[in-house]
């Protein structure tokens, strides 16, 4: 799912992680209008927003559409940070927003692979990424390529882009640290 405008990676994000976990039949979100209005929703709900979406904003989205509950987390530790996103992926069933390029992008974390289950071993170490970044395939002059969809990164590559959030960048109670779009209780029951 493409951003529709450079602005918009917070709305094209919503609709991957819909067209992820949709689990009723609801239909692909892809819509180019209905991009507009998620990203009108998320700018309204973030705080300080630089007249964009944050984090903020892209959880409460998520939640009151139907896909939450989300809150935004911050991790000052990368490894702890891959752990926590993994563990709520392994919990949930549902995917992880990143805040990408010190808090100027979002991308979506979809999967990972690791060793040892996160159920079963606090200190697992993640070895790889699942991403979904909106704007593929353009990326950026200063942070690169957008890699392609479903793009399975080790966590050296993501740590060229997913790099801790600049404070100034956007103002929160949360500390500086790697910034998550986690989903906090389980959506639907594992079979």
């Amino acid at each position: 799912m493409p951003q529709y405008t450079f602005d918009w990676c917070v709305a094209a994000s919503i609709q991957i992680m819909h067209n992820l976990i949709d689990d009723k039949g609801a239909g692909t979100w892809a819509d180019r209008v209905h991009q507009g209005e998620l990203w009108e929703m998320a700018r309204a709900r973030s705080s300080n927003s630089f007249n964009g979406a944050n984090p903020l904003g892209w959880a409460k989205v998520l939640t009151e559409v139907g896909m939450g509950p989300y809150t935004v987390v911050s991790i000052a530790d990368y490894e702890e940070a891959l752990r926590t996103a993994a563990r709520a992926i392994a919990d949930t069933g549902r995917p992880v927003g990143l805040g990408m390029w010190r808090g100027r992008h979002v991308w979506v974390m979809s999967g990972f692979a690791s060793l040892g289950d996160p159920d079963q071993f606090p200190k697992f170490s993640v070895t790889g990424i699942r991403v979904q970044d909106p704007l593929y395939p353009y990326g950026d002059q200063q942070w690169g390529r957008s890699p392609a969809p479903n793009t399975l990164l080790t966590p050296e590559q993501l740590a060229t882009q997913f790099v801790v959030r600049e404070p100034r960048r956007w103002s929160s109670n949360l500390p500086t640290g790697y910034m998550l779009v986690l989903p906090i209780a389980k959506a639907f029951p594992r079979t």
